[in-house]
């Protein structure tokens, strides 16, 4: 059997890391693939990365949570909580220890920025993974959108040490392009994108700033919520490519936490129940982009 990258990768951005695993063992072409996998998480030979020491102890602690939570399918609170020992243990704080969330707010950050790195903690899709890089670059769009055209401040980061747990699991072959600050700032990973391309304009740009919209008008908006109307906003402009067989593979119901992954799944059930089938990559782009106009008036939120 050879590999099939749509199923594999699909496995991965769920964090279904045992279930990709076990599609890599099972083709022919992917025995070096599979042998690296099963060094990393099997036999714990973990990255070094090129960062002074302490740095690279600190991301090490993130490398373990990672195993922790999508190959040894810890409970994660159980994964957060060893993460958090981990970490007050390698910065020698003393009791009563920060919360891991104070740590990733007031502790290191300030570290990394000392070496010359940025620093973001936080969750992406229900995982705690840093993001952490060398230099950010500002500049202005115009960014149209269903409701209107509206200016968006947006920050290129580059020089990444590390990407968040996706970037991780997939070995840089899937990353996270970038999110939105609370006060509506975009930040992008620049080295995912052509400046040029549908996927920076439309995946990236609009989809961010449809997030920052609704989260302006409706703070506590759930992220499945969120998701769901940024990828529409996605189908709406793509004229390049059909996202649609793409979110198809990202859907997934059975975890509240990811986002992306219900939004996907609510996204491709409306779009079956419209068109009969689930042969999505037969859709034509024009049809793809009316149901998803009519989809998104029927999100309205006000």
């Amino acid at each position: 059997m050879q590999m099939n990258a749509d199923i594999f990768y699909g496995y991965i951005v769920k964090g279904d890391l045992l279930r990709a695993m076990d599609h890599l063992q099972n083709c022919d072409d992917s025995t070096a693939l599979y042998t690296r996998y099963h060094a990393l998480f099997a036999q714990e030979q973990y990255i070094q990365y090129d960062v002074p020491p302490m740095l690279d102890r600190i991301l090490n602690a993130y490398q373990q949570y990672y195993r922790d939570v999508f190959y040894l399918l810890m409970d994660k609170d159980a994964a957060c909580s060893r993460l958090q020992a981990r970490l007050i243990a390698l910065l020698g704080l003393p009791t009563p220890a920060p919360t891991l969330d104070e740590l990733e707010q007031n502790h290191l950050p300030g570290i990394f920025e000392s070496e010359g790195f940025f620093f973001l903690g936080g969750r992406t899709s229900g995982c705690y993974g840093p993001y952490v890089w060398k230099t950010t670059e500002t500049v202005s769009y115009s960014v149209e959108l269903p409701d209107g055209v509206q200016p968006y401040t947006v920050k290129l980061l580059d020089g990444f040490i590390t990407r968040s747990w996706l970037d991780y699991l997939s070995f840089g072959a899937v990353t996270p392009g970038g999110w939105a600050d609370a006060d509506g700032t975009i930040n992008c990973i620049k080295a995912s994108y052509d400046l040029s391309s549908e996927a920076f304009t439309v995946s990236l740009l609009k989809h961010e700033a449809q997030h920052t919209r609704d989260l302006a008008a409706h703070p506590d908006l759930p992220s499945a919520t969120l998701e769901y109307r940024a990828k529409l906003v996605e189908l709406i402009y793509s004229t390049q490519r059909n996202l649609l067989a793409q979110f198809s593979h990202e859907a997934d119901p059975s975890d509240p936490a990811n986002g992306h992954g219900m939004a996907a799944h609510r996204l491709c059930q409306q779009y079956a129940t419209l068109l009969g089938h689930t042969d999505y990559a037969s859709v034509p782009i024009p049809q793809i982009q009316s149901i998803a106009r009519t989809l998104f008036k029927e999100s309205n939120l006000a």
